[in-house]
């Protein structure tokens, strides 16, 4: 690391373009594991990826640990976004920004599926269940193979949302990310059941190392906050050698994933966020283009998979297998610009504001309720033994005087 100078007091943290060109780099490691390492059958009925791809494939198999990058860069920008704010903005913003293109996506997903002899189609009920991404808690089937990333994400908002009840603050990040994800992943391995229930508990230090990475960022670095950091990815990295690789070969059968391997690039990911969160070159980059790629993301991550293989399993017999490879990338591409340019554009801070006013009334009813039965016993007790009705006071006339009358509006000779 070539600067770890502290950059204290940054109340507006500046954007991150950098950080957001990276959320497309993972993307694009699912994405080419998915099309040339997970087994599939779109490349011919006779051949699998490996078949096709040979030495590349045993590259890409670890594009898997693309979500490892994801929840790094997840623990880092949601502590970043919930930091400073209240319930109902926190609640406003990440539902707006998830739901939209997700709903288009899963009824692309779910109508491709019915409407491509090739692919199983989902009950209609399952594609009701999955609308609401919730469909892994219910042990529902998921329109697509990638959502339980989606499910695990959720978990890790709702640990923010206590967070955020809780009072954030540098010391609690470092707390939290210190002593929960030992005995997370310590949990997932020793009641199984519960890591099937609670995906988050194997994922944890790859959150935390995120989330002490900003408080980094923010606050400035310290040895403890890099124990924390190292900590954590130590800890990534054997999690993903003892669960993550039998993961990872029980869909890719290609040749099996080398645990150190797979450490290494749970470490490297860390690092690499790190790198482009605290190293001025990278971190201070403000290309708008980055920002641009970005955007591209989520909507590439939710399609990708079925809209790409019936691009492999139509093109490939005539385009060879490195051209039919790039179309299906850049048709995945172009379709996930379309989701971002005609539902998220347009639909995200509309959906955002108008929930966050729902929210906040929601809010002050709770406030209300829960003041009201307060204030009823106080008066209670201040009226107990005097024979008044409570509310009632010495002298007080049995009915209120009429409110004097409010005064005529100056008006406004400023306009027009």
């Amino acid at each position: 690391m070539s600067e770890l100078r502290p950059t204290t007091g940054r109340s507006a943290v500046p954007r991150l373009r950098a950080m957001d060109a990276l959320r497309l780099v993972a993307a694009l490691a699912v994405v080419l594991f998915h099309f040339t390492a997970r087994d599939h059958v779109r490349w011919g009925s006779d051949r699998l990826p490996h078949d096709v791809f040979g030495a590349f494939s045993g590259v890409t198999v670890y594009g898997y640990a693309g979500v490892h990058l994801f929840f790094v860069v997840s623990g880092f920008v949601i502590l970043m976004s919930v930091w400073g704010r209240s319930v109902p903005q926190f609640l406003a913003s990440r539902v707006s920004r998830l739901y939209p293109a997700y709903w288009v996506a899963v009824l692309l997903t779910a109508t491709l599926r019915w409407w491509w002899p090739t692919f199983g189609t989902v009950p209609a009920g399952a594609v009701a269940v999955n609308l609401t991404m919730t469909q892994d808690a219910f042990h529902v089937e998921r329109v697509d193979g990638v959502y339980w990333t989606l499910w695990v994400e959720l978990q890790f908002y709702l640990l923010m949302l206590g967070f955020l009840l809780w009072g954030i603050t540098a010391r609690r990040v470092l707390a939290v990310a210190a002593i929960a994800p030992p005995a997370m992943v310590a949990l997932s391995f020793l009641a199984p059941r519960a890591e099937a229930a609670v995906g988050l508990l194997g994922w944890a230090p790859l959150f935390a190392a995120g989330m002490v990475l900003f408080v980094i960022h923010r606050e400035g670095s310290s040895l403890a906050r890099w124990a924390v950091v190292v900590g954590n990815a130590l800890l990534a990295a054997v999690a993903s050698g003892l669960r993550t690789v039998g993961a990872i070969d029980a869909v890719a059968s290609g040749g099996h994933v080398v645990p150190v391997v797979l450490g290494v690039v749970a470490v490297a990911v860390v690092g690499l966020v790190a790198a482009v969160a605290l190293v001025p070159t990278l971190r201070d980059l403000d290309w708008a283009i980055l920002t641009a790629l970005g955007a591209l993301t989520y909507p590439l991550y939710l399609i990708h998979e079925y809209v790409g293989w019936a691009i492999i399993e139509t093109t490939h017999e005539a385009l060879g297998r490195w051209l039919t490879l790039a179309v299906a990338v850049g048709g995945c591409l172009g379709l996930a610009w379309l989701l971002h340019r005609f539902v998220e554009e347009p639909v995200h801070r509309p959906m955002r504001r108008w929930l966050q006013t729902r929210f906040e009334r929601v809010g002050e009813l709770l406030r209300a309720a829960v003041r009201r039965p307060g204030a009823v016993a106080a008066d209670a007790r201040g009226t107990r033994g005097t024979g008044r009705a409570p509310g009632r006071t010495s002298g007080a006339p049995d009915r209120l005087p009429s409110p004097p009358r409010a005064p005529e509006p100056v008006p406004d000779r400023t306009r027009g």
